[in-house]
């Protein structure tokens, strides 16, 4: 498979992907009760026409109910969701990452339980000589400029050791919609997280990225394991690494 094939959206299809879910979160109504996301994108600035690089970052609560949690009521989690898209010629992209932050408790505290970014790295803008997934998973990297902006510090995530860039876990690719449907899916045991997953606007919305996003992707895999030109070639290190 070649990197072509792995490719992902075209940047212009990207940012609109992702200006129509930004809209949705601020005009449908089933989001209303989740006021801090609605306000949040408010705030977000996205131009599907511009070809600047892309920089989202969402900062909201969502009330969550795990079962390590003690007590009969949800528990208000801060969660931080960006996205930095950034654009190469003939309207590609260049690099691509969803960065997740999670707190351990109620919002107002800064304790981080959780943090990761999903990354698409084409083969022609990394290191030939270091192996990676063109799309992966990576646990914790750095504060970004919008968690120091929220009160986070290095010291926040010292526990999760941010200097360590290995191991890149292989990952489907993603959109802004995808990361946050998938959040709604991990913790929507609640009912304002429910309404939203149920709404039939936010599922278009999902539907459009899956259908943009992952439909492509996973053709592409499905063509590589069953030519029988790659019957001596492994998918993981020939497709999903991209190594020559």
């Amino acid at each position: 498979m070649c990197a072509e094939e792995l490719a992902l959206v075209k940047f212009s299809e990207l940012k609109a992907l992702e200006n129509k879910t930004i809209q949705t979160i601020r005009t449908e109504g089933a989001f209303g009760r989740l006021s801090s996301l609605v306000t949040t994108a408010h705030k977000a600035q996205v131009e599907p026409r511009s070809t600047n690089n892309l920089d989202i970052h969402l900062s909201f609560t969502l009330p969550t109910r795990l079962r390590e949690d003690k007590g009969p009521h949800a528990i208000d989690r801060a969660f931080h969701v960006g996205c930095i898209a950034v654009p190469a010629g003939a309207d590609e992209i260049s690099h691509l990452s969803y960065s997740v932050l999670i707190g351990e408790g109620p919002d107002t505290s800064k304790a981080v339980a959780r943090k990761f970014h999903f990354d698409f790295e084409p083969v022609a803008m990394r290191n030939r000589a270091e192996s990676k997934p063109t799309y992966h998973l990576q646990i914790c990297g750095e504060l970004s400029g919008h968690h120091r902006n929220a009160g986070y510090t290095d010291t926040d995530i010292d526990h999760l050791l941010p200097s360590w860039s290995q191991p890149r876990v292989p990952a489907q690719p993603t959109s802004l919609a995808l990361v946050l449907n998938w959040l709604f899916i991990e913790f929507g045991c609640e009912a304002p997280v429910k309404d939203v997953r149920t709404s039939p606007r936010w599922r278009s919305v999902v539907r459009e990225a899956e259908r943009s996003v992952l439909k492509p992707y996973y053709v592409a895999c499905a063509n590589f394991l069953t030519l029988s030109a790659n019957d001596d070639e492994s998918f993981i290190s020939k497709s999903i690494y991209e190594e020559t």
